[in-house]
């Protein structure tokens, strides 16, 4: 029957590709509901359709002549991606530290690595050497969902965030040397040949990839591109680079990809926001084929072979002896205390990287002659599976523990300072809930400051603005301006960050639904009620209308605390466990006990308990 599968399968490549890209999206999801890494159940799927039940064979559907090249540029992309995300502000103060981890963290991993691996598996020396390059990188594909998962202290994930795209690159390069080294037979020429590659992987890589990035950037800056081609043009220059570099040197495509991500994301280019956007979502789908892919290309006798009390110490041996030592050796002389070195130690997980450059390596050496090339590969997804299984089942309660872990962020962005904000905002901050205020009008910022508010002044759509808004403890977004149009682009704005779930915007006046308000897929949770606009709150703040705060009675939809007959605009409900805004059509005037807070004209008040 597994035969039957895969050989019709293989014959209809279509069907394949599209039952990948299925399978893909179905582990994504699952991951997204049981809150772990989407990279366990990719690898578990992919375990599944390939080496167990036989259903894909990735070479056979492919071919290895393109297999590969494939999976290059998509790890390119990832890294790219990842070099988006790192910007020079957050690595001051541990910039030392990230250096270290790369580099002398780095060779104790290697080293470390090749040892356990000689010792405990017996592997010769060369694969013994090349096994430790490989588990080198720590991966950003696993390290960012952990983060926003577990949400640690701001340098503690930024250290591991830099390390986890910038490792990618170095682990890479060195995992390239040591194979080159194995492939070349007189030793004497071997290491003068070494030295060159090196040489010329960081050499080329950098030139390429800062040029590439500075190019695009230049273009970007002077807006010498329409917005629909910016994507394209972006994702023309990236390959291009990838290729260049790795024509030049081989694999110096990952590190021109790294460094054209890092250039673009430091030279102010204004239109960066929707570049992220659009290879986001490309790394998610060729991060779901490219792990399905790999562990499908995974021989069953060769999982057996990994799961033996040899292999399992190897894994021990990683995880609680060479990454501390690493960490340790890394963060001596730093601001760093016990905990945050602790918990840097106990999360490692390995990535695409590793996945994707020790399966093409093991192809080519077992061409080569090295027989127990095959080991290697099963050795590097153990040691990605084993890693990403414990960091993902206990980096919150690891994080919590060792008390690293950012509490849940409860406060709001409140977009708009005029007087119905600053109500609502000293509102929130009188229940101890973190508010933040922020308008383009001085006049309001400067009110809200009197009142003794936190406020920015400035444009919260601006992508300058990201670095300067301080938004610790804030997960939360009020978008209470007049404009349905900021509002509405503020929500998609903040959307990724906070959650869509977490995102609130007043309603569009009738005139502007089809205009600037966007459609409804794209705009934020409707605060206050589904069709409370902002007139409304304006009509009432002139009446002087106050916020109440009225107990209610479970399954009551009556409110005694005020004349049934008055406008009423209900706000939020005070639970147990905190504030929900009220939202979209539950904005009804029952609150399942606890209390409802409502926005109410002074003579509807009837005993209530006014909060301003």
């Amino acid at each position: 029957m597994m035969g039957v599968v895969l050989e019709y399968l293989t014959s209809q490549p279509a069907l394949a590709v599209a039952s990948i890209v299925a399978l893909g999206a179905l582990a994504q999801w699952a991951a997204w509901r049981i809150r772990l890494p989407a990279i366990l159940p990719l690898l578990l799927t992919g375990f599944l359709v390939g080496p167990v039940l036989g259903w894909i064979d990735p070479t056979a559907l492919i071919g290895e002549e393109l297999l590969f090249p494939l999976v290059s540029l998509a790890v390119g992309l990832i890294l790219f991606e990842g070099g988006l995300t790192l910007t020079i502000p957050e690595v001051q103060g541990i910039r030392g530290v990230v250096v270290r981890l790369v580099s002398v963290g780095a060779l104790i991993t290697w080293f470390g690595g090749a040892l356990a691996a000689y010792l405990l598996i017996g592997l010769p020396v060369g694969l013994a050497t090349l096994f430790g390059a490989l588990i080198i990188v720590t991966g950003p594909t696993v390290i960012g969902p952990l983060l926003r998962i577990v949400r640690p202290k701001a340098r503690v994930a930024n250290i591991l965030k830099w390390e986890g795209v910038l490792i990618d690159a170095i682990g890479a390069m060195v995992a390239v040397l040591v194979f080159e080294f194995l492939l070349i037979e007189t030793r004497e020429v071997a290491l003068g040949r070494t030295v060159l590659s090196f040489l010329r992987f960081v050499l080329v890589g950098s030139a390429v990839g800062v040029a590439a990035g500075t190019a695009l950037a230049w273009l970007l800056r002077r807006r010498k591109l329409p917005d629909y081609l910016i994507n394209m043009v972006s994702l023309a220059f990236l390959f291009g680079a990838f290729a260049i570099a790795s024509a030049l040197a081989p694999e110096a495509g990952l590190l021109a990809s790294v460094l054209m991500g890092m250039v673009i994301a430091n030279l102010g280019v204004p239109n960066i926001t929707y570049i992220l956007s659009f290879k986001e979502d490309l790394t998610v789908l060729f991060i779901s084929l490219l792990f399905i892919v790999l562990a499908a290309n995974v021989e069953l006798s060769q999982l057996a072979e990994a799961l033996t009390l040899p292999g399992l110490a190897l894994l021990a041996t990683v995880v609680l002896v060479i990454r501390p030592i690493s960490v340790f050796v890394s963060t001596l002389g730093s601001p760093l205390d016990l905990r945050e070195k602790a918990y840097l130690s106990w999360i490692a997980p390995r990535g695409i990287v590793a996945a994707a450059v020790s399966s093409l390596f093991a192809t080519r050496l077992q061409e080569a002659g090295f027989a127990e090339a095959g080991q290697l590969v099963t050795l590097v997804f153990l040691v990605i599976v084993g890693t990403v299984l414990l960091g993902s089942l206990t980096a919150r309660p690891v994080a919590a523990a060792l008390g690293v872990a950012e509490p849940v962020p409860q406060g709001f962005l409140v977009l708009g300072a005029h007087p119905f904000a600053r109500k609502v905002a000293a509102f929130l901050d009188a229940q101890g809930i973190d508010v933040l205020l922020a308008d383009t009008n001085g006049t309001n910022v400067a009110a809200a400051r009197a009142e003794g508010l936190r406020a920015y002044h400035g444009n919260v759509l601006s992508d300058q603005v990201d670095d300067e808004l301080p938004l610790s403890g804030v997960g939360r977004l009020l978008a209470l301006t007049p404009s349905d149009e900021s509002n509405t682009l503020a929500a998609l704005k903040y959307a990724r960050e906070f959650g869509s779930n977490n995102v609130f915007q007043l309603a569009p006046g009738d005139a502007d639904r089809n205009r600037g308000a966007g459609p409804p897929r794209v705009r934020g949770r409707l605060a206050f009620g589904a069709h409370t606009h902002y007139r409304d709150v304006a009509r009432l703040q002139a009446q002087g209308a106050l916020i109440v705060i009225a107990p209610v009675q479970k399954g009551k939809s009556e409110v005694p605390a005020w004349d049934p007959d008055a406008e009423v605009i209900p706000l939020f409900r005070l639970r147990e466990d905190g504030v929900e805004v009220v939202a979209g059509e539950s904005a009804g005037r029952e609150a399942d006990g606890g209390s409802l807070v409502v926005f109410a004209p002074p003579e509807a008040v009837q005993g209530a308990a006014p909060t301003g």
